[in-house]
């Protein structure tokens, strides 16, 4: 590790190797625009060749905080987002199901009742947006707005002050479902005081490898588990003042990814003959304290 140096841009994959200043409609500042062969070519020399070592590589680890044009640096990986607010996923709103009727992300655990919704993995009306895709795709609700009961979303309050959310976002959910398998899906978004969005996050767990991608271990309808989300993918923005985190939690029904039927059985070998549809709820009380886990730095 003493010889590696890690960069963290805010690049697609073509972007690893040609910067460009916008992505998915998002807009990135000059600083973004690296010239990465250069830097290459600097690193080469300076492995190979005993030259310095290039300017860029100030320390181990250098992140882009996306919306403010600057490249900041820290000692390792596990040095950003060390700091946490925690949010707790609660209800007392049974139609939680779209953005004007959403539950609740707050500060501490409450007495609720479970937030439920259904996932019908015939349901082709999903479709319609995977061969739609906007241009746009960061900034696109689409996928929220088209909710119809498919899905739970969650709102905070409104951040009091801008604030830095550098590093990997974690959630532990309590859920239960009727079915012996399932894939859930956490979306996560900053939702400006004006009501546009901004995607962050995500990540999906296929519920029989829950607790391991070794080893499965199918559901027992009406258990509740503890789910560990704990593979965001790594994010840095400066969440405005007077925005809200909003968290989507669903089960994926795209031509996107591949289908899980929820039968429990072999998932390749499935078709629509097996198919169950599948009833959630997350719970969020003081006995299943569901959180969202937000990295911030100073």
């Amino acid at each position: 590790k003493a010889r590696h140096y890690l960069i963290i841009g805010p690049w697609d994959h073509p972007g690893t190797r040609t910067p460009r200043k916008e992505v998915g409609g998002l807009v990135f500042g000059d600083s973004s625009l690296l010239d990465m062969n250069d830097l290459h070519r600097q690193w080469y020399d300076y492995t190979m060749k005993d030259s310095a070592k290039p300017a860029f590589l100030k320390n181990k680890v250098a992140y882009f905080v996306s919306n403010k044009n600057k490249w900041k640096y820290v000692d390792s990986l596990g040095a950003i987002g060390k700091d946490k607010q925690r949010f707790y996923l609660s209800s007392d709103n049974h139609e939680t199901n779209d953005v004007f009727n959403s539950a609740l992300l707050q500060p501490v655990p409450a007495a609720g009742s479970p937030t439920t919704y259904t996932y019908n993995p015939l349901d082709k009306r999903f479709t319609t947006l995977a061969d739609n895709q906007a241009d746009n795709y960061f900034l696109d609700q689409s996928s929220v707005y088209f909710q119809r009961g498919d899905g739970v979303i969650y709102h905070t309050a409104p951040f009091e002050k801008e604030t830095e959310v550098s590093g990997f976002f974690a959630l532990d959910a309590y859920i239960q479902t009727d079915v012996k398998d399932i894939d859930i899906e956490a979306d996560l978004y900053e939702i400006k005081a004006d009501g546009t969005s901004v995607f962050l996050t995500n990540n999906t767990i296929r519920a029989r490898y829950r607790e391991s991608l070794e080893k499965e271990g199918l559901l027992t309808p009406g258990e509740t588990y503890l789910y560990h989300f704990s593979k965001f993918t790594f994010i840095s923005r400066a969440i405005e003042k007077g925005s809200r985190i909003r968290l989507v939690l669903t089960s994926p029904n795209s031509v996107g990814s591949e289908k899980n039927y929820a039968s429990g059985g072999v998932v390749a070998n499935e078709t629509a003959a097996d198919a169950h549809t599948a009833h959630v709820k997350i719970y969020g009380d003081k006995m299943h304290p569901s959180v969202l886990v937000v990295p911030v730095m100073p």
